[in-house]
């Protein structure tokens, strides 16, 4: 009788979380679709090299190296508990610093190209890396990885944000308004669509 109880209720948790996740995806789109708008309207920023820096990641975990126990080591190394390694880049936060202290200590300029490339291939890592750690192969688990890895994203996509933000003055502020306009916009349209 209590497992019954506890099994019901386990259900009812994952259909929550599955609501939710739904609300979640339809910000997560507009997120990146308001991301990708503005780093495309950046002068100077080469949208090219930040695709390729992507694919090449996922050529290296499929052709060459499985990079994640790598990536896992870094992320343990500099955080010790599992939650905070999934929430923050440790590469990019150190390449963030590094681009913006370096170039004025030494007055000097940075390849944007290499910025561009770097920063577009440790948050693909780090994706790769959360998605791998987080995934579950029941339909709870499935849904409780949906929930999370979409937060996940969200955050990691601002923090890319703040990253681009040093060389090419994204505005975050635009994202994260186009993207909260925007993603409550879709969840009227699934509903009115659900209504009629």
């Amino acid at each position: 009788m209590m497992q019954d109880v506890e099994l019901k209720n386990n259900y009812a948790f994952t259909l929550v979380k599955l609501i939710l996740f739904l609300f979640i995806f339809c910000f997560l789109l507009e997120f990146t679709s308001s991301f990708w708008r503005e780093i495309r309207s950046r002068e100077g920023f080469n949208i090219n090299i930040f695709v390729f820096s992507g694919l090449c990641l996922f050529g290296c975990y499929h052709f060459l190296i499985d990079l994640n126990s790598y990536y896992r080591k870094i992320q343990r190394f500099f955080f010790r508990t599992p939650s905070v390694s999934y929430i923050l880049p440790a590469i990019l936060i150190i390449l963030a610093v590094g681009y913006f202290i370096i170039p004025k200590v030494l007055n000097s300029h940075f390849n944007k190209g290499f910025f561009i490339f770097f920063g577009g291939f440790i948050f693909t890592a780090h994706m790769v890396f959360v998605a791998k750690e987080t995934k579950g192969y029941t339909f709870s688990t499935l849904v409780n990885y949906l929930f999370i890895i979409s937060i996940l994203y969200i955050l990691n996509l601002f923090l890319l944000g703040f990253y681009f933000k040093i060389a090419f003055n994204v505005h975050l502020g635009k994202i994260l308004i186009s993207g909260l306009n925007d993603g409550a916009m879709s969840i009227k349209g699934v509903f009115s669509q659900f209504l009629h």
